[in-house]
């Protein structure tokens, strides 16, 4: 990737850092799973893939009428739900959630066989990413894969960032549902040739589930199918548009709603429906989602993006490869 002359500043060892946890990663998926079940190196477990549809708003101000934006739309897209532990967990766990939203061609009839319109939205159940640089997501990978999760605590609390070790347990969650709890992309994009937006969905339901008194190891699976057994679901789609002083390359930052509050310009649609199906659980596999499918106007930004489309780009292809599986965009 290219760096944005007005937004980027690449880390010093970037590359070899990038290339590093590839290979980490890479070598611990080949450990940890059988060819033929190759899952992927994050949020591996899938807690639904859902029908959706993405409308973009109409009479936007002139500001927020920008690449996907530009005008009213009706989209097709696939939402995958799930959660980020590196190894599939019980739901029951506390964990970070997250969700990806997959636009599909004009045309489309909401099925298997539709193109990708080249947009995805790749969101966490966190506002931030506590270990929000190239550098520390290296020593995430480093200390927790091939060393001591000990030893990154040690080193954070060294060098004065334990809080941000701490924050990857405090940010974890045990929600009623998927589909009942906010999202946020925690990283910035492009909003056109010389603006950066953060992206939320904040969920709009009439329904909401209860979190039962025992969670089971599937319950929000089970949340969500009832859920749309009756009811549809809806989020707002919202940006927030970037105030001098709000960084792009550390990941860790919340940017301050106050100064810049976060405004809709699109719903996400999902109704009801079954999505339990065996074809439907072979979809959630072969789609890949990635910060790096982005239209040229919503390109991603920062650190922490640059290395996730490398190295999400890198590991779906050998999860896929590997497993003799086509690789749908």
């Amino acid at each position: 990737m290219s760096l944005h002359p007005r937004f980027e500043k690449a880390e010093s060892d970037e590359a070899e850092m990038i290339a590093e946890m590839t290979d980490i990663l890479g070598r611990k998926m080949e450990r940890d799973y059988a060819v033929g079940s190759t899952l992927r190196d994050a949020h591996p477990k899938t807690l639904g893939l859902l029908r959706g549809k993405f409308l973009v708003e109409p009479n936007l101000p002139e500001e927020l009428r920008v690449g996907l934006f530009s005008k009213q739309r009706r989209v097709n897209c696939w939402v995958r739900t799930s959660s980020a532990s590196g190894k599939p967990q019980s739901d029951a766990i506390k964990d970070v959630r997250g969700i990806a939203i997959k636009l599909m061609a004009a045309g489309g009839k909401g099925g298997l066989e539709d193109a990708s319109l080249g947009q995805d939205f790749v969101l966490l159940s966190a506002p931030v990413m506590p270990l929000g640089t190239i550098a520390l997501f290296r020593d995430a990978v480093y200390y927790t894969i091939e060393s001591s999760p000990l030893l990154l605590a040690v080193k954070l609390m060294i060098t004065g960032k334990v809080g941000r070790f701490l924050s990857l347990f405090w940010l974890r969650c045990n929600p009623t549902s998927p589909l009942d709890i906010r999202y946020w992309s925690t990283t910035p994009y492009l909003f056109g040739p010389d603006r950066a937006v953060k992206y939320s969905l904040l969920p709009t339901s009439g329904h909401r589930s209860k979190l039962p008194q025992k969670p089971g190891d599937a319950y929000l699976t089970d949340a969500m199918r009832a859920h749309l057994r009756q009811h549809e679901a809806t989020f707002d789609f919202c940006v927030q548009l970037r105030q001098d002083g709000m960084p792009i390359e550390d990941a860790a930052v919340r940017w301050d709603e106050s100064r810049s509050p976060f405004v809709k310009v699109a719903t996400l649609h999902i109704p009801i429906q079954q999505f339990h199906a065996r074809q439907r659980q072979q979809l959630a596999e072969s789609l890949s989602f990635s910060p790096g499918n982005a239209l040229p106007e919503h390109a991603p930004l920062g650190g922490l993006n640059r290395a996730r489309v490398i190295i999400y780009d890198m590991l779906s292809k050998l999860r896929h490869q590997r497993d003799g599986r086509a690789n749908l965009i």
